[in-house]
């Protein structure tokens, strides 16, 4: 909305042995964050005319939550019956507006995940790049092959749900269903079929605001159309530059009731350098 475990030496595992819970929510924290600066749009259809699914589709993923390059501060809520944690989390963007984006995001809060950071690169024809750095471990691990498609270490997400962009997109025939409205606004609702068995879902809906091209609401069904999650976006407020953006989106996951809440509280739209998204960044 697939990070496999890998093979790590006796060593390494040692030494990750004693935050083995906290990288799974830290993981699912960071590709949260990762999908929440990856969605957004800027969507205009000549007038009177309808537009297709696939030009629904590519105004979602052209633009992300940040304009082409910012930064953000995200705080984030993982809950699971009586537990419940929170992170603060920095993250970093740059989108160049022809299909190359690349993410950096690090841990601030708490203590005890400080330091973790995720590297994200999407480039035109290419398959994500994707590198996970824990502390405690000392070095970063690549995420790619069939990891990818993988849950975190045991928690309810997966790369595919989260890291929705262009390259997910074209795993998936999109097709339009009826219009709906969500919370009062029309939307235009495409429904995606998977093209192969590389995909963790039967299907995904996406509920587009026809007037800002911005996703409301996305629901992920596996086998039998099961509903398995809802994610949903609101506080949509404009940035400086006066694009609209969701800054809270809330994940739940209709089979075991956990939920989890990003919530944008700080953006500043400045260029950032190139020099963060490198593994020499990641190290630091």
């Amino acid at each position: 909305m697939r990070i496999g475990v890998g093979m790590w030496t006796r060593a390494v595992k040692a030494s990750a042995m004693k935050i083995s819970a906290v990288p799974a929510t830290a993981v699912a924290a960071v590709m949260v964050v990762v999908m929440v600066m990856g969605l957004g749009c800027a969507f205009a259809p000549a007038a009177h005319a309808a537009p297709t699914a696939q030009q629904v589709l590519d105004s979602v993923e052209g633009t992300g939550l940040l304009a082409g390059s910012g930064r953000a501060v995200i705080e984030m809520i993982v809950e699971k019956g009586k537990q419940r944690k929170a992170h603060r989390l920095e993250v970093f963007r740059v989108d160049n507006g022809k299909g190359t984006s690349k993410q950096m995001v690090e841990f601030l809060l708490p203590a005890d995940v400080k330091g973790t950071k995720f590297l994200s690169i999407t480039e035109p024809g290419a398959d994500d790049q994707m590198w996970l750095y824990l502390p405690a471990v000392g070095r970063e691990r690549r995420i790619a092959g069939s990891a990818v498609q993988g849950q975190f270490m045991g928690t309810d997400f997966t790369f595919e749900e989260i890291s929705m962009n262009e390259n997910t997109w074209k795993a998936y025939t999109p097709a339009l269903a009826a219009d709906q409205k969500i919370d009062g606004k029309p939307c235009y609702v495409v429904k995606l079929t998977p093209k192969g068995s590389g995909v963790s879902y039967t299907s995904v809906v996406l509920y587009v605001w026809q007037e800002e091209s911005i996703p409301l609401k996305i629901e992920f069904f596996g086998k039998g159309s099961k509903l398995q999650k809802v994610m949903t976006f609101s506080d949509i407020k404009p940035t400086s530059k006066g694009v609209l953006q969701p800054n809270i989106i809330v994940l739940k996951n209709a089979s075991s009731g956990s939920v989890t809440t990003v919530k944008i509280v700080e953006t500043d739209e400045r260029p950032v350098s190139d020099d963060v998204f490198s593994l020499r960044y990641l190290r630091k």
